[in-house]
């Protein structure tokens, strides 16, 4: 038998809702199916059929237990016609409502207002469980797209400190001056493993002194932005500390210029005085403003190293400094006391002839050591007015001259004149003319005049001084030619402005 849940009604198994209040039914205990048992026999009778979908129901039943389906026909048997024993239901604002079965819901077969309250409910609460799970997936897909897009932390518990730098170091920016890692500091000499001239000290050395080498390569860049090189230098270090001897053995980019400044900063370096011999120290140094050259300069560099041979001739040298006149001469010099006492000569025999007397003559200071190669070549050079702002290096008989002159012609009369000094074998010429820089001023004014339009404008350009020719429609236009030209570039002043104004027609042509 089953029974109503709600009303506590008992039917037979074939019924699905209770036919007073329409509730699901559910299978009831022994108790309920003799109760089962005894109402149906009082009930009897034909059995109902259901109008909608044809199903047999007993007598006294209102509702169809197959469809759900009001049945049209209306029991008189008093099992049917029995009050709802269902608790009342109150209503929000007090009022008590009795669940019975209403002669409208008989009729129609709807279902009363209660359970309708209940079922839309139902379907609200529905509503919100599926936008309740809709903002939860949601939620999941921005979580798993934020988890996908942040980048993993980094392990350090267990990572050495240079491990941790060499992470969360951000990278250097602007010009560098570093050492090759490829290559690495090399220390030479009969004290090269002492403490105060080993590797890891010639290292640290450079480290807390080469913001010198900085300066300069920032100096060097701000002419030539593109100027990167890898530099194998080599510094003599005396006992003393001081350096007397420093040399550029080779570069990946060869710029005397560079090279000498380079020189110049190694040679004011000074280490600790210490008690050992000197000893010779290799860097090899890396230039660049752009930290993504940096491994390809050191391999530039590892290559050309490992090329070179134990006696090749330095890129660049600095000259060794001759000792000064005054200090030869007080060297060579005989004491006073050896120039103001005379040796002691014997006095002759009674009957002799008085010999004599020797003239002492001090010695002659020794002569000053012979000039190198690129001493000669600078002397002349700087004796010269027209060649006085060149400089030079030498390799063997080789000399570089880099510099400026006034122009083409000054450039081989240049060359012309090196090539006269002797013991010189081969001259490269890497001069510039103060011709090409007004050239290149004159032809960066002519392009900014044009581009404003004022095409009938001529400018020339001699130094710093530009002169201004041509024809213009206004004053205006002639003001603004003299804008263009000191404003185009920077140092260069209008000398002479001889350009006419010829006012168009009505029309403005």
């Amino acid at each position: 038998m089953k029974r109503c849940p709600r009303c506590e009604k008992t039917f037979p198994d074939s019924e699905t809702f209770c036919e007073a209040d329409g509730t699901a039914l559910v299978q009831a205990g022994p108790a309920f199916a003799e109760g089962a048992a005894a109402t149906g026999a009082i009930a009897g009778g034909e059995q109902i059929e259901c109008p909608v979908c044809g199903g047999k129901a007993q007598p006294g039943e209102l509702i169809c237990n197959f469809c759900g389906a009001r049945l049209g026909v209306e029991s008189a048997t008093p099992y049917a016609r029995q009050p709802s024993s269902a608790p009342p239901r109150v209503t929000p604002g007090g009022a008590t409502v009795r669940r019975d079965a209403s002669p409208s819901m008989r009729i129609t077969g709807r279902m009363p207002d209660g359970d309708s309250e209940e079922e839309g409910r139902g379907r609200f609460g529905a509503v919100w469980y599926v936008i309740a799970a809709i903002v939860a997936l949601g939620g999941g897909a921005w979580l798993a797209l934020h988890l996908s897009t942040t980048p993993a932390e980094q392990p350090v518990a267990n990572a050495s400190p240079a491990a941790v730098a060499s992470v969360t170091a951000p990278a250097p920016s602007g010009p560098l001056v570093a050492l090759s890692k490829a290559i690495g500091v090399q220390v030479t000499g009969e004290s090269a493993a002492a403490p105060e001239r080993n590797q890891e000290t010639a290292r640290k050395f450079f480290e807390d002194h080469k913001d010198g080498l900085l300066d300069s390569y920032s100096r060097a860049i701000a002419g030539d932005s593109t100027l990167r090189d890898g530099m194998a230098v080599r510094v003599r270090v005396l006992p003393n500390g001081s350096v007397d001897e420093a040399s550029v053995r080779t570069s990946t980019n060869a710029n005397p210029a560079f090279d000498a400044e380079i020189v110049k900063d190694v040679s004011a370096w000074n280490f600790a005085p210490f008690s050992g011999g000197p000893v010779e120290i290799d860097y090899p140094i890396i230039f660049t403003n752009d930290p993504a050259t940096k491994d390809a300069l050191e391999s530039q560099l590892s290559s050309k190293v490992a090329g070179m041979s134990p006696t090749e001739a330095p890129e660049y040298a600095s000259a060794p400094s001759a000792p000064s006149p005054a200090a030869s001469e007080a060297a060579s010099a005989p004491s006073p006391a050896a120039v103001e006492s005379p040796p002691m000569v014997a006095e002759p025999a009674p009957t002799a002839a008085p010999a004599p007397r020797k003239r002492h003559h001090v010695a002659s200071a020794p002569k000053p050591p012979p000039l190198t190669l690129q001493q000669q070549v600078k002397l002349v050079l700087g004796s010269n007015p027209r060649t006085r702002r060149v400089d030079c290096y030498t390799s063997g008989s080789t000399v570089t001259i880099f510099g400026k002159v006034f122009d083409a012609d000054a450039k081989l009369y240049t060359e012309k004149v090196v090539r006269q000094v002797p013991g010189v074998g081969n001259v490269i010429d890497s001069l510039s003319t103060d011709t090409a820089d007004w050239a290149a001023r004159q032809a960066a004014i002519a392009s900014q005049i044009y581009a404003a339009g004022l095409n009938s404008v001529t400018v020339k350009v001699i130094g710093h001084d530009a002169y201004l020719g041509g024809t213009v429609k206004s004053d205006a236009q002639k003001q603004q030619a003299v804008t263009i030209t000191e404003n185009a570039s920077p140092g260069v002043h209008v000398r002479g402005n001889i350009i006419t104004v010829v006012p168009g027609n009505m029309f403005g042509f």
